[in-house]
């Protein structure tokens, strides 16, 4: 039986033989400027109490969909001069909604 040939994601090329892409680093594209923050207990504990209390997106119950929220986002991005703590900055929404808002404030 012949084995199928893997091909690389970039170069599309039979990794066998002829791919020479380098490996891609784990969190290489990834801003790690806030790692340690969002990493620290005292977030996990603060975001899983907020989702708690919200369990649905707020952006989708705006537009009268049910969705569960999935992670807390920080309305006015800490890079931007918001802050991390400030209740009034957080709200719970789903990936598709936090994915949209960050995808549009870049």
């Amino acid at each position: 039986m012949v084995k199928a040939k893997k091909i690389c994601g970039k170069c599309r090329k039979v990794k066998e033989l002829s791919c020479i892409c380098p490996k891609p680093k784990k969190f290489e594209n990834m801003n790690t400027d806030n790692y340690d923050f969002y990493n620290s207990y005292k977030w996990r504990k603060l975001s899983k109490q907020l989702r708690k209390d919200n369990p649905l997106c707020l952006i989708c119950l705006q537009k009268g969909i049910t969705t569960p929220s999935q992670m807390v986002d920080h309305i006015q991005p800490i890079s931007k001069g918001g802050s991390k703590w400030d209740l009034n900055n957080l709200r719970c929404l789903c990936h598709k909604c936090h994915n949209s808002k960050t995808g549009k404030s870049k």
